[in-house]
């Protein structure tokens, strides 16, 4: 064995090749997401105090309309998941949500909530108009947390 290294060496060496050792650090890649996560908020017009109450069964009722609406029977199948709803806290002023969505369906699910509206009852015989906001979008959930331009202006200026 040792004479064969040794050749193989002396062989490498003749022809103008040297062996360096393996490098010690990694390389590591992040490769395409398979979900989408999506930062949304209901606004209404004309804005209500207090708010209507909207679960988040009742998001997600508003949500498969937005998509049935505007892509039919296709687009009320997409898969969304509901990660957070401010709604079921009962105490919030602004009702804001995470939701989750495959990566091939986000631009289908985007242009639905953009393009909604509808009209919620809100009791004594008044009603509200309703849309939907995109606040923020990210391939990564830790991404919504908070927006990188705000946090560097308060790191910068304290």
């Amino acid at each position: 064995m040792t004479s064969t290294n040794t050749s193989q060496s002396t062989l490498n060496q003749m022809e103008g090749k040297t062996s360096s050792p393996a490098p010690k650090y990694a390389r590591y890649t992040i490769t395409t997401s398979e979900w989408h996560y999506l930062k949304i908020k209901i606004n209404f017009d004309p804005p209500t105090d207090p708010l209507p109450t909207i679960t988040s069964l009742a998001l997600r009722s508003l949500i498969s309309r937005s998509l049935s609406e505007a892509f039919g029977v296709i687009g009320s199948g997409i898969h969304v998941d509901i990660l957070y709803w401010s709604g079921d806290d009962h105490q919030s002023e602004e009702y804001i949500g995470v939701i989750r969505v495959p990566r091939e369906d986000l631009t289908t699910l985007w242009s639905s909530l953009t393009l909604f509206t509808a009209t919620l009852d809100v009791g004594n015989q008044m009603s509200k108009e309703i849309n939907f906001e995109v606040l923020g979008n990210s391939a990564f959930l830790m991404g919504l947390c908070t927006d990188s331009r705000v946090w560097t202006k308060k790191l910068l200026n304290p």
